[in-house]
Parts: structure tokens; C-alpha cells; sequence
């Protein structure tokens, strides 16, 4: 009788070679990022909420990372319950297809998957965009920052790091620490800027980089509005509306909270460390989060006192909440859109301590280049696990002997980033211009939106795997070193993390503004809708379910037992 095939080997041939602190790391840098730099400004502009209606003297975004911070914790639980249980690499993959099905695991891992390696170009060319943000404080020109110079630099960047991925674990994480301890050192110095702020400091500080221009003005000039835009008191937002929108805010600054999940197979003791590393990783973010932004919205509503508004609710609302007319305003004066550096660098300026400026940008840019190896490390561990699972070529499961890592996952990763450089750099609107059909999809606000859906989502899937994992497999959970407490607290979690990564989801979708206001929720608003982000994840979707089927059939005539794959967990 011939013996069915079931994986690919007897055993993945990754090594678990990832330390506890460069797990952490993983998790910290996949989430510290370039948005989480403006997100307090980002989510207060568009949602004025007179200052003395803060909760606790806490702005709403504040507030928000409080919120979320705790419902994310709840998700990272289900995680390290998942992941201690099955700790391999592939990480939601695993779950999903183990646990629900695995036609849901796949397709859902397939977005996961886009929006990881999409993303993971978008930050190459982010790396240099960071630099242009803050250039204006520096002092620094942004005559190099053409599309294509972004697009080029960007590229360069993402193959650099993936020819460096290809030399192992090892390799990548010594570069992680190199990238993540220095912006690290300048943020606490940063911290102890924005500790030392003082009126004094801030409105020194603001007039000599706006050349004259007072806290006082910002404030009046967005209490004023402009020519066709009201403004900012005219429509004040209540303080939990407020809360509700920063929300979606705070949950993007945090997605990437499950990212060492997805290399479990190359962690050191991962069915007993793993839990630990998530849960102080996230609890290292969600403390960054709320304590810097409550320091950068105190420091910033010292000044500009107007009305019962502040320099903090002008800032934001001419950055973000005025349209052009805002930002036509702010670069009259030289200055650049409200972010989180900028409001320590006032401080810097006005107490004499001009030599921080230069400080910034590369504190900025490198916050963004160490999201990268956590992203390549993620993103080609998800089509390693699918391929080593036969539903994808086998080929992007070989694993180097050398090295131990899938190089040619990580190479088909690498092309699949170059997709996030074109649609960052904007390149495609100058060489087809906004109304091309291509451009509409690879634009910096076009169908890579929709990375936002693919990750809540793939999350939402993982907490409903979590939620019914002692139905479904209690057989795993028993093998499992990690309880959590037992069987009905386990679905507890799950069905709480369920819930959350529910409403999570809603909100990413009612960002989208796809139906016009006052009017039901069914009905499109074809002019505020992003249909290209739709068409993006419904051809997704399409191709996927045709790639496993595709790779079901043909593996069945070759006698691979699916049904055995699906039921176990991949060897070591």
C-alpha cells in the first residue's frame, strides 16, 4: 500500500535561533512606526472637542490608546493562548486553517499576507519621507524628495533588507537592535524635553521657528477658519464621539501586536516564552502610547489659550481638520503639519538646546526602518507555512541549510514590497496622472488603503479561533503549557477579543465613508466610497480561493492527505 504524503518533511528545517529580547523587539518595532508620530494630532484635527471637556484633563486620542490598549491586550491573550498552543511559524495560518477551516485560514492569511509585504514596501519609501516631515525643523532641504528619488531609495532599501533577511534569524536580529536602540536613546530623550516644557520654553520656541509667528495666532487663526472653511469651535464634537474616532486611530498604531507569532518556529522555548514576550512587548507600546501623548497634548496646551481652546486644538485642526486651507497656512509660515517630535523640538529651540532639531529626523527615520525586519521576517514566514503545507509551490518552503531561513519566500516578499513603493512615492501620478486606472490603484491612498481590512480581518479570525479552541481542538489545548486558567476562561478571552476585533472591523469600514451622511448604511456613496481598495480585496479573495483549490486538486492526484495536514500541527 502506498503511504500517503502529508508535509513536505518530517521537520520545517528553521532553527530556533530568536532570543526573548529580540521577540520582543519584533513586536515593539512592528508596531513604533512613522504614524504613531502624528496619530495625537491626526485624530484630534478632524474631531474638536472644546478643552475643557477632556475626561480627567485627557485628550480623546488619549483616552482612545487607553481604551484600545486594554481591549488589544485582551487580543494578544488569545494570541499567546493560540501560540503557546501551536507555537510554528506561519503564526494566524496555522490557527485559522486548524481550528475554523482551512479554506478560511488560507484566504484570510493571503490578505494578512498582502498587507504585511505591502506594507513592508511602503516603509522602505517611508524611510525617507520621514526625513522630509521634520526637514523644516532641521533645517534641512527637501529638493532631492522627487517620486522617483523616493521610489528608487525605496526599493534599494526594501532589497537591502531582504539580501540581509537571507542570512538567517541571527543576522536579522543583530540589525533590528542596531536600528531600535538608537532612536530608543533619543526618545527618552525626547521624554525629558517635553518633562521640562514650560510656557516660556513652548511660546520661545514656536516664535523662533515660525520666525515670529505666536502660539497665540495659531490658535486665532483656526478660531477664525478661512474663506469657505468654518472654523474650528463652529461644529465642536462631543468628547466620546471624539473617543469613538481616535479609536480607529489607535488601533492602527497598534496592529502589529501579534508579529512574533508569526516566527513561533524559530523561537527559543516558544510554547513557554511566547506569552511572556507578547504581553511585555504590547505593555511596553501601549505605555509609550498614552504617556507620550499625554506629555506632547500638556506641553502643547500650555500656550495658545484662546476661547477655551490651545496651540494642541489649533495645531491639530490646521494640520488635519482645516483641508488645504490649513496646510496652505501652516506653509506660509514654514512650518510643517502637527507631529508628536515637533512639540518637544518647540521645547528644545526655547530653552536654548537648538542641537536637538538635527536629532529628530533620523530619530523619525530610523523608528520607521525598524519596522522592517520585523515585516519581512512575518510576512515570508506566511507563505513558508503555506507552501510547507502544500498549497502553495514548494519551493518557498526550502529552507537554506546554511542559514536556515526560506530564501525564496523571501525573495517572492521582496517583489511583492515593490508594489508599496510605487503607491508611496506617488511616482505613478506623474508618469500616468490621477485619472489613469493604474494610478487609482497604486496611489498613497488608493487600494493599499484596504490594508487596514485585511488586518482586522486576519485578527477577527484569530480571536474566533481563540474563542471556540477548546471546542475544536481540545486536544491541542490539553498538550498545551499554557492554560490561561482553563477551558472557560480561555473562551472567555476569545469571545471578548472576538467582540472587540468586531467593532475594530466596523470602524476601519465606516472610515471608508462608503455611504453618504444621513443616509443608511446601505446605501453607496459612490463619491466617498474607495472602490479600488473593494476591488483590491475581492480579487484577492478570488485568486486565492483559485491558488488552494488549484494546489488541493493537484495534490491529491499526487496522493498528499489533506485531510492529515490539516488535523496536526507542522512538525519542528
Amino acid at each position: 500500500m502506498t503511504e500517503k504524503k502529508v508535509f513536505v518533511r518530517k521537520a520545517t528545517g528553521l532553527v530556533r535561533e530568536i532570543g526573548f529580547l529580540t521577540a520582543m523587539l519584533i513586536v515593539i518595532c512592528n508596531m513604533v512606526g512613522l504614524g504613531w508620530q502624528k496619530r495625537l494630532f491626526q485624530f484630534s484635527g478632524p474631531r474638536i472637542v472644546p478643552e475643557s471637556q477632556y475626561v480627567l484633563g485627557l485628550p480623546p486620542m488619549v483616552m482612545a490608546f487607553i481604551l484600545v490598549g486594554i481591549v488589544v491586550l485582551f487580543t494578544v491573550w488569545a494570541l499567546s493562548i493560540l501560540g503557546a498552543s501551536m507555537p510554528r511559524s506561519g503564526g494566524g495560518y496555522v490557527y485559522i486553517s486548524r481550528i475554523l477551516h482551512p479554506s478560511v485560514g488560507y484566504v484570510a492569511s493571503w490578505l494578512e499576507y498582502f498587507s504585511i509585504a505591502v506594507s513592508y514596501g511602503l516603509i522602505g519609501t517611508a524611510v525617507f519621507e520621514a526625513i522630509t516631515i521634520y526637514a523644516w525643523m532641521a533645517g534641512w532641504g527637501t529638493s532631492w524628495a522627487t517620486p522617483e528619488a523616493l521610489l528608487i531609495g525605496g526599493m534599494m532599501i526594501v532589497a537591502l533588507f531582504a539580501i540581509i533577511t537571507c542570512f538567517g534569524v541571527r543576522m536579522t536580529g543583530m540589525l533590528l537592535h542596531v536600528i531600535f536602540w538608537v532612536p530608543a536613546v533619543v526618545t527618552v530623550v525626547l521624554y525629558g524635553f517635553l518633562l521640562m516644557a514650560t510656557p516660556a520654553a513652548l511660546n520661545s520656541g514656536i516664535e523662533s521657528l515660525t520666525h515670529g509667528v505666536t502660539a497665540n495666532a495659531f490658535t486665532t487663526q483656526a478660531l477664525a477658519g478661512f474663506s469657505g472653511v468654518p472654523g474650528m469651535a463652529v461644529s465642536p464634537a462631543s468628547y466620546w464621539d471624539a473617543v469613538s474616532y481616535a479609536s480607529l486611530g489607535a488601533f492602527w498604531a497598534y496592529i502589529g501586536f501579534g508579529a512574533s507569532t508569526f516566527v513561533a518556529g524559530e523561537i527559543k522555548e516558544a510554547a513557554k516564552n511566547l506569552p511572556k514576550q507578547l504581553f511585555t512587548a504590547n505593555t511596553i507600546v501601549v505605555f509609550l502610547y498614552i504617556t507620550i501623548s499625554f506629555l506632547v497634548a500638556r506641553a502643547a496646551m500650555m500656550v495658545g489659550q484662546v476661547g477655551g481652546y490651545s496651540f494642541f486644538s489649533s495645531y491639530s485642526w490646521l494640520s488635519y481638520g482645516a483641508g488645504d486651507a490649513g496646510r496652505a497656512w501652516l506653509s506660509s509660515i514654514g512650518v510643517g503639519r502637527a507631529w508628536m517630535p515637533n512639540i518637544a523640538g518647540f521645547v528644545a529651540q526655547g530653552i536654548g538646546q537648538g542641537w536637538f532639531l538635527v536629532l529628530i529626523p533620523i530619530f523619525a527615520a530610523l523608528w520607521v526602518a525598524n519596522d522592517i525586519p520585523p515585516f519581512i521576517l512575518t510576512s515570508s514566514r506566511v507563505i513558508f507555512a503555506m507552501a510547507f503545507d502544500r498549497v502553495l509551490p514548494e519551493k518557498l518552503a526550502e529552507v537554506n541549510e546554511r542559514w536556515h531561513t526560506p530564501i525564496y519566500a523571501v525573495l517572492v516578499t521582496m517583489i511583492v514590497a515593490f508594489i508599496g513603493n510605487f503607491a508611496e512615492s506617488d511616482v505613478l501620478n506623474g508618469w500616468l496622472g490621477s485619472g489613469h486606472i493604474i494610478y487609482k490603484f497604486l496611489n498613497p491612498d488608493g487600494g493599499v488603503a484596504a490594508t487596514d481590512i485585511w488586518d482586522s480581518l486576519f485578527f477577527l479570525l484569530c480571536a474566533v479561533a481563540a474563542m471556540i479552541f477548546v471546542f475544536r481542538r481540545k486536544d491541542i489545548y490539553e498538550r498545551s503549557p499554557f492554560k490561561a486558567g482553563g477551558p472557560m476562561v480561555v473562551t472567555l478571552i476569545g469571545t471578548i477579543a472576538t467582540v472587540a476585533n468586531i467593532w475594530f472591523l466596523w470602524q476601519v469600514i465606516n472610515g471608508w465613508k462608503w455611504w453618504a451622511p444621513g443616509e443608511p448604511w446601505w446605501t453607496v456613496n459612490w463619491d466617498g466610497l474607495n472602490w479600488t481598495a473593494w476591488v483590491w480585496t475581492l480579487l484577492i479573495i478570488v485568486v486565492s480561493l483559485l491558488v488552494y483549490y488549484y494546489y488541493r486538486t493537484k495534490g491529491k492526484r499526487a496522493g498528499v492527505d489533506y485531510s492529515t495536514i490539516y488535523a496536526e500541527i507542522p512538525p519542528e
